[in-house]
């Protein structure tokens, strides 16, 4: 019998086992979880208005959501809205200073300024993202908008 082979097989098999049990379980909650399906985003309202008596151009775009992973709730989250034109040019992007606290079901309000020279139309985009804005939350949702006329 070659011992020392059938000893360093049984050893790399049973690391085989040791690592399976510890990563697999880590590896499959990131395949399997729902990035980007934690918060149910749905459209409220929005405007986009000439401010009186100021030369610039204002954006607000209100969302209603639900919360569907409880892991969520009560945790410190933003949101990103993006300004675009029709051809898809972005103009601006904001988000909400230092974020906000999820609940189980709410409303948030992007508010946004942009210059009197900016154009009649535009795309807003809004999204729910982590703290930091780097992974999704929710859908996205977007509206055309005409300036003075509210959606």
């Amino acid at each position: 019998m070659n011992w020392p082979k059938k000893t360093r097989t049984h050893r790399n098999f049973i690391m085989i086992i040791i690592i399976s049990i510890l990563y697999v379980p880590i590896l499959q909650q990131s395949i399997f979880a729902n990035h980007g399906k934690e918060i149910d985003l749905k459209f409220s309202d929005a405007q986009f208005l000439i401010l009186p008596g100021k030369n610039i151009h204002q954006v607000k775009f209100t969302t209603t959501y639900s919360v569907s992973d409880s892991d969520t709730v009560g945790k410190q989250i933003n949101g990103i809205m993006e300004i675009s034109t029709d051809n898809g040019t972005l103009v601006k992007t904001t988000s909400i200073p230092n974020g906000f606290k999820a609940d189980n079901t709410g409303f948030q309000q992007f508010v946004t300024s942009l210059p009197a020279t900016s154009p009649k139309t535009i795309t807003a985009i809004v999204l729910f993202t982590d703290l930091n804005k780097t992974s999704p939350l929710s859908n996205s949702i977007n509206r055309d908008l005409v300036l003075n006329k509210t959606q």
